[in-house]
């Protein structure tokens, strides 16, 4: 099952998802992917962070630049050097997806924006992860989107995975992904 965890900007997506994260590794599941948290001081965010799982290696991906000032133009200058580190770590990922001795878990993607949807920029290797579906690795995944990006990454993934679930970030959608997780891939994964 594909989870879309979607809210607006500054909902707490992120937070939430480190959260799970880190029950999900403590109930020993696999849990591959990036994670996006944002770096901030005197309640201003200066910057963006990817956490590459499960290595929890961390690459400085972006810091804030005024609108205009980007080749992007999303408020960010994006370091053309991690985004090939990620994207990288995200493929070496990609080559573990079928193997069979692999234990089974979740992959995690935070985010999938504009710049991959629209522009073909980014984490494309995110993506690319995204558009191959289930496999023996992950059999399910989490990807953050913002809710005016939620129903085009619906519609490009539901007809690979067959399933997707829209979560917030509150208890609701933390039980929900506990209830699939729960069994084979989580057996001690609260209610």
């Amino acid at each position: 099952m594909l989870f879309i965890l979607t809210g607006d900007i500054q909902t707490g997506k992120t937070t939430w998802l480190e959260a799970r994260v880190r029950e999900l590794e403590e109930a020993d599941v696999p849990v591959r992917g990036v994670l996006a948290p944002g770096m901030w001081h005197d309640g201003e965010k200066v910057g963006i962070q990817n956490v590459l799982l499960p290595s929890r290696e961390r690459v400085l991906l972006a810091k804030p630049v005024k609108r205009g000032q980007s080749p992007f133009d999303l408020g960010w200058d994006f370091d053309a050097a991690a985004l090939d580190r990620v994207n990288a770590h995200l493929a070496e990922l990609a080559k573990t997806a079928d193997k069979k001795d692999v234990r089974p878990g979740l992959l995690v993607i935070d985010e999938v924006g504009p710049l991959e949807l629209r522009r073909g920029d980014g984490l494309t290797a995110a993506l690319k992860l995204l558009d191959a579906g289930p496999t023996p690795a992950w059999p399910h995944a989490l990807v953050i989107v913002r809710s005016s990006l939620a129903e085009e990454i619906v519609e490009r993934l539901r007809p690979i995975w067959g399933s997707v679930k829209l979560i917030g970030p509150d208890e609701a959608g933390a039980s929900r992904l506990h209830e699939v997780l729960r069994g084979r891939l989580c057996p001690h994964c609260e209610k």
